[in-house]
């Protein structure tokens, strides 16, 4: 049963976990894990209510799924003008809203895609000097990089890349380096570039190519590194630095799109195509090699697109038809499992000690943070949403599917 809380009294009682707000400069933060610790952000807002906390709203050319990313006070998304066959990437003021520039990278016939799919899908990343943004030429993968005034600075040609699905593939920022995930039904590889220059430092050709959109997410422990990977019919650690496989797990699904999340060092991986996979895994160096490393199986409710989030030992999902739940990362336990909305694409998000779950029609569903469900309220844009929001300071950045929202504390 659905139960409303005072905000109030939420607030008083509310123990928040993560790190301190900063740029959302990647797909799911600069951690890419989705966790924006606390930033203060408002818990109501409207946009179809006289506004309320709307601090500005700016209508977007074309289509696009790819997330909003923010760096020094820019916002950077990428999107797709249909008729015209180009992809674009854009920058927004983070103050204002105003579009600052907008910069076409390809003109191609549009790929052949899925239903629920877009021509623009793959998030931007971004650093202090540059913006790299990933495209579908023909049947080649091609990343650029222009600097924050927009300029093109390097373009690189990563092969080819075929999927009837659709391309998306979003660059991930770690360890100076840019990661780049390209598995895909020909030959699927991962790769390692240098920012400055596109420069290849190493590249990985994946054994057993099948599609797949998840991104890559780095995990440290005891000054260690790894990164971790879905796709290709399992999951995979790296070396960030070498690109040396380091261990890896089979599973029944195939194809991924949420990425794993790490909570209390233990990887969730998650997919239901073609078999459903929601498995805890033991990361750590002195685990047992292969799946000897599984903790724990569970397939009820595995998720398909939208990524987890985790705040302490406690895992937050939602499928793509609107079932959320919360599990012990240790046990692979289920503490609640409740419906949202009807349809999800959106990834979660923790700040403020709550849980941001976007549905399809705009909706965010607000949660409380525990091993008991308690949502806090519903807040309405009335637009489409399929991207996943960003942390901007204290306020919220939304790709809607028309526009881009800034929400935040209004001060009179």
């Amino acid at each position: 049963m659905i139960r409303l809380f005072p905000i109030g009294l939420l607030i008083a009682c509310l123990s928040v976990v993560g790190l301190p707000a900063a740029d959302w400069n990647q797909f799911r933060g600069p951690s890419s894990n989705g966790d924006a610790g606390k930033a203060g952000i408002p818990l109501v807002w409207s946009g179809t209510d006289q506004n309320q906390n709307i601090l500005w709203k700016t209508d977007l050319q074309g289509i696009g799924y790819s997330s909003p990313v923010v760096k020094a006070g820019k916002v950077f998304l990428t999107t797709c003008l249909e008729k015209e066959l180009e992809r674009v990437v854009l920058c927004h003021d983070l103050e204002s809203g105003k579009q600052l520039w907008s910069r076409s990278v390809i003109k191609a016939p549009l790929e052949t895609r899925h239903q629920l799919s877009s021509c623009a899908n793959s998030t931007p990343a971004v650093d202090d000097q540059r913006v790299y943004c990933s495209f579908l030429d023909k049947d080649r993968f091609v990343l650029v990089s222009h600097d924050h005034q927009g300029k093109e600075l390097w373009r690189k040609d990563l092969g080819k890349y075929v999927n009837k699905h659709g391309f998306c593939s979003s660059p991930i920022l770690c360890n100076n380096l840019l990661l780049v995930a390209g598995d895909n039904d020909a030959a699927g590889f991962f790769t390692a570039i240098k920012p400055s220059t596109g420069e290849t430092v190493w590249r990985h050709e994946r054994k057993n190519p099948i599609r797949s959109f998840s991104v890559p997410v780095p995990y440290s422990k005891d000054g260690k590194h790894q990164v971790l990977l879905s796709g290709c019919r399992g999951l995979t650690s790296f070396e960030p630095q070498t690109g040396k496989v380091l261990w890896e797990v089979e599973t029944p699904t195939e194809k991924y799109v949420a990425a794993a999340v790490v909570a209390e060092d233990v990887a969730l991986i998650s997919g239901s195509s073609p078999a459903n996979t929601l498995w805890g895994v033991d990361p750590l160096f002195s685990a047992k090699a292969s799946n000897d490393r599984v903790l724990w199986r569970e397939n009820s409710n595995a998720l398909y697109t939208c990524s987890p989030v985790a705040v302490g030992s406690r895992v937050y999902g939602v499928t793509d038809n609107g079932f959320a739940w919360c599990l012990d990362a240790k046990t692979g336990k289920k503490f609640w499992t409740e419906r949202m909305g009807k349809a999800h694409h959106a990834s979660l998000v923790h700040v403020d000690g709550h849980i941001l779950v976007f549905d399809e029609e705009g909706i965010c569903h607000i949660l409380v943070d525990g091993p008991e469900f308690k949502l806090l309220r519903r807040n309405r844009l009335g637009d489409s949403c399929h991207a996943t929001p960003a942390i901007a300071g204290s306020t919220l950045v939304v790709r809607t599917g028309k526009a881009l929202w800034r929400i935040g504390e209004k001060t009179h």
